[in-house]
């Protein structure tokens, strides 16, 4: 599709460090628990030191304010991050 899973220049985030993995398709019923149970099979999650809650952003739809199925996901390390680009891809 046009957002090719290279590519890094993601609009709505400013941290373009490579732990970052952007993923879509995760459907509208999905929470960051469920997001989180299914990554940390790959890799550490990042957890936001202030909240405790792991470092996982849901997009919703402005106009609908369901979520829009994608996310990002940030991990501890880049190397967990590129594995879990690469298990998804399999998918």
């Amino acid at each position: 599709g046009p957002r090719d899973q290279g590519s890094r220049h993601d609009s709505e985030q400013d941290n373009s460090d490579n732990n970052t993995i952007f993923v879509q398709g995760l459907g509208e019923n999905v929470t960051i628990e469920s997001v989180a149970d299914y990554f940390k099979q790959i890799g550490i999650i990042k957890t936001n030191k202030k909240t405790g809650q792991p470092m996982i952003n849901l997009y919703t739809d402005r106009e609908t304010g369901k979520l829009k199925g994608e996310a990002t996901v940030s991990f501890d390390d880049p190397p967990s991050a590129k594995a879990a680009i690469d298990w998804f891809d399999g998918k």
